[in-house]
């Protein structure tokens, strides 16, 4: 709640830490009540009690948060269980709680002025102007939620961390020089000399003898085996095969429409300038002003704090407008013609003048216009439900028939089946046999499966229940077997001269190597070998815009001393590379201060993360927490041991 209502804080540092630290604690709130007797509360860290209320809260708000995110396909208590969502929240309130021991054993305290400067800062709390106002902070509390006792309370804890934070945050931590000499190292540049040795460019190689051939087939067996293959059976029910059987009145019709009415009808926009003054005189002497012919946002600049871009408020309607103002105000701005401005109103925190700079008409859509798109949606929908009441019925007659034929034939539902598919779904002819995605999802579930398991509903997909549902039977396994060689004599030929060239290329890559290192040009080495050179003039030690150097041979580059050579197969396996490194360019940290200095703030962030870790550890280490299991257990997987 406070990072909501007061805006950013100074320091990144801090800012980052104290997310750590309290972004658990802006939504878990303080619960109306708490459990009484030994279970009031669930964990204890030295004399700082972490409440059961609190916790029960904690838990089920981000349970619901993670609901609404999943799109609402999985209730609450299954996110819980799932994520382990309930110990994931009590870490976090037990670390909190270490802290919140540790801070009262060193006494940092927040004092009524810090209180009160920190109150001042809040955005929420702040009047057009930029003044405290106790009503906008009334009222920003009531809509959260909370009570002024409870604000002040997580205010002056977040005081106390922030003093804590801030003796962390030492930017004297590392010197400079650190960011420095690491700056050398990581903008060194290098210059190289390269030749390719393409190993499929080879043609004077021998063929390959009879004997040669039956060796190396003996030799790899395992790479020429057939693949393994399976057949199955299975029943898909998705909300397309229902549509058919969808009826739909026109009070079905009717009702969709007014429940979708929002998505139908956009209100009328304003586009609003808006100027606030202290007194209703200031107020009026600035619309006479315009009204004079003096232009609102300049005079509205020149006679308040407020900036150009701050007197616009954009497009914003009449309900928006009553929420963030209140309704008289909406409904005397919305009584304006395009290019009118408003007498003097008078607001929460002082007066107000506006003007109408133009006006969006609203759009109302009938319901003859989308009928056709209201009735397809609805059929989906309805379709949705069809297939989740048929479920049941087939779930029976799974569990009573223990095979899909029987089931297929007693529902009168589809049965698929598919025969010697191997893993991408081909045939034995090498034809695709599975070529739509949910068929795809049936068959990697048959390659998962052991003969005999019996076929359960499974969803189609698992974050969305309503795509639909399957049930897989596997009727056949066919095991890999060797292939006879006079099957695929010409394939073992194939991958022979592969290898023979890819081994010839090694050799010739040996051979350049050696010249480059022994300072021979490299245009020359390639032309006489017969590879292809090139120069790699600004290498730097992470690939940068388009560089076309693949990652083994970036780091080849820059694990050679200056001067000498080596070589790398190539990344697609087609033949080598062989580099000589001609020369290194270290980084100059004083032609690049501002990039020194990110590097410099990195290292001090990463440090002082790292000895928050530490503290953190230190704290629960120090304190041994002491939790109650068994009260998570009973207040979210009660059920799970029954």
């Amino acid at each position: 709640m406070l990072f909501n209502l007061r805006g950013a804080l100074d320091s990144i540092f801090v800012k980052a830490l104290l997310g750590v630290l309290i972004a658990a604690f802006a939504i878990w709130g303080i619960g109306p009540g708490m459990l009484a007797g030994s279970t009031r509360t669930v964990a204890k860290v030295g004399d700082t009690e972490v409440p059961t209320q609190q916790f029960a809260n904690a838990v089920q708000r981000r349970a619901t948060q993670l609901q609404a995110q999943f799109g609402g396909q999985m209730n609450t208590q299954e996110i819980i269980r799932l994520m382990n969502l309930d110990y994931q929240v009590l870490n976090q309130m037990v670390t909190d709680a270490a802290i919140e021991e540790n801070l009262r054993e060193m006494g940092f305290r927040a004092t009524e002025a810090q209180l009160a400067e920190n109150l001042r800062s809040f955005e929420a709390f702040q009047a057009p102007d930029g003044s405290f106002s106790v009503d906008m902070m009334e009222r920003a509390l009531q809509s959260a939620g909370f009570s002024k006792s409870e604000l002040y309370a997580d205010l002056r804890r977040s005081i106390s961390r922030e003093q804590l934070l801030n003796s962390m945050a030492n930017n004297d931590l590392l010197p400079r020089a650190m960011a420095e000499q690491l700056y050398v190292w990581q903008a060194e540049r290098r210059r190289a000399s390269m030749i390719n040795i393409s190993a499929s460019d080879i043609a004077d190689i021998a063929e390959a003898s009879e004997e040669e051939l039956q060796s190396y087939y003996e030799a790899s067996k395992a790479s020429y085996m057939t693949p393994e293959r399976r057949s199955y059976r299975y029943v898909m029910l998705t909300p397309a095969q229902f549509t058919d059987k969808v009826e739909i009145t026109e009070d079905d019709i009717v009702a969709a429409f007014e429940t979708r009415r929002d998505e139908y009808e956009q209100p009328e926009l304003r586009n609003l300038l808006q100027v606030s003054f202290q007194t209703e005189d200031e107020a009026q002497n600035f619309l006479e002003q315009v009204q004079g012919g003096a232009d609102f946002v300049e005079a509205g600049a020149a006679a308040t704090d407020f900036t150009a871009d701050e007197i616009s408020l954009g497009e914003i309607g009449k309900a928006d407008l009553a929420v963030s103002l209140d309704q008289n105000t909406a409904d005397a701005i919305f009584a304006l013609e395009e290019g009118a401005t408003s007498k003097p109103i008078e607001g929460l925190a002082g007066w107000n003048v506006f003007k109408v700079t133009s006006v969006t008409p609203g759009v109302s859509t009938t319901l003859d216009e989308v009928r056709a798109e209201l009735e397809t949606a609805l059929r989906e929908e309805l379709a949705v439900d069809l297939m989740f009441d048929f479920l049941p019925e087939l779930e029976d007659a799974i569990a009573e028939d223990g095979a899909l034929t029987p089931v297929a034939t007693k529902l009168n539902i589809d049965l698929a089946t598919v025969t010697d598919i191997d893993a991408q779904g081909k045939g034995p002819s090498g034809e695709q046999i599975v070529t739509q995605q949910n068929e795809y999802i049936v068959m990697q579930d048959a390659f998962r499966r052991e003969m005999g398991v019996e076929a359960q509903v499974t969803d189609l997909d698992p974050q969305d229940n309503t795509k639909g549902i399957y049930l897989v039977e596997l009727t056949n396994v066919q095991e890999p077997a060797e292939r006879a060689y006079e099957d695929i004599a010409s394939q073992v030929r194939t991958a022979w001269e592969t290898e023979e060239r890819q081994r010839r290329a090694g050799e010739i890559a040996e051979m350049a190597k050696v010249r480059l290192q022994a300072g021979e040009d490299a245009e020359v080495v390639a032309e006489e070998l017969g590879g292809t050179s090139f120069d790699a003039k600004n290498v730097s030690r992470t690939a940068e815009g388009n560089s076309g150097l693949s990652q083994n041979i970036r780091r080849l580059i820059f694990e050679l001393a200056v001067g000498t050579a080596d070589a790398e197969r190539a990344a697609d396996g087609n033949g080598y590379v062989v580099v000589r490194v001609d020369a290194a360019m270290p980084g100059e940290p004083s032609s690049s201060p501002d990039a020194v200095d990110a590097l410099y703030a990195q290292l001090v962030e990463q440090t002082q993360t790292e000895i928050f870790e530490q503290y953190q550890s230190y704290l629960l280490d120090k304190y041994e927490p002491e939790i109650k299991t068994n009260i998570v257990q009973q207040l979210f997987r009660s059920d799970v041991d029954q």
